[in-house]
């Protein structure tokens, strides 16, 4: 037979998403994208789920795309890159749920494995970052490309 569930009657925490300004949760939100990026792309699975946790629409495409090029080469990556976003619009001003994001990406130490140094450096990307009812996530994205900021 199964054991009941205790209850505590402790009230219940409020959560960090529910205490940070929203600008600071898309931050985050964004944030936890490129981790999941940086695990698919290690593992070089296209369909990883943390992708799905983290991205919608044409970021979700554009990272998929991403990892599958890392695939049909056949070298993983590692490391990670350096990440520095800045928020550059949010709208409505009074409870923002759409965040634009600009990020000076650092190649960092991602690299394919094997090799000595990241294939880019100082990449500007551009993303939007969405609330809906229950979270933030990475709705469009845009990399520009090296040595674009």
């Amino acid at each position: 037979m199964a054991e009941p569930l205790a209850r505590s009657a402790a009230p219940l925490a409020e959560t960090e998403a529910t205490t940070q300004p929203s600008e600071e949760q898309a931050v985050t939100a964004y944030r936890d994208f490129w981790d999941a990026l940086v695990v698919a792309s290690a593992e070089m699975d296209p369909d990883h789920p943390d992708l799905t946790e983290h991205a919608t629409g044409q970021a979700l495409e554009l990272a998929r795309h991403g990892v599958q090029g890392v695939a049909d080469a056949g070298k993983g990556m590692e490391g990670a890159p350096e990440l520095h976003p800045v928020v550059v619009s949010a709208s409505p001003e009074d409870e923002p749920t759409v965040v634009e994001i600009e990020d000076c990406q650092g190649g960092g130490d991602w690299t394919v494995i094997g090799a000595d140094e990241p294939e880019s450096d100082n990449v500007l990307v551009t993303a939007t970052v969405t609330r809906d009812v229950f979270d933030w996530w990475v709705t469009e994205m845009r990399i520009w490309g090296e040595d674009t900021c």
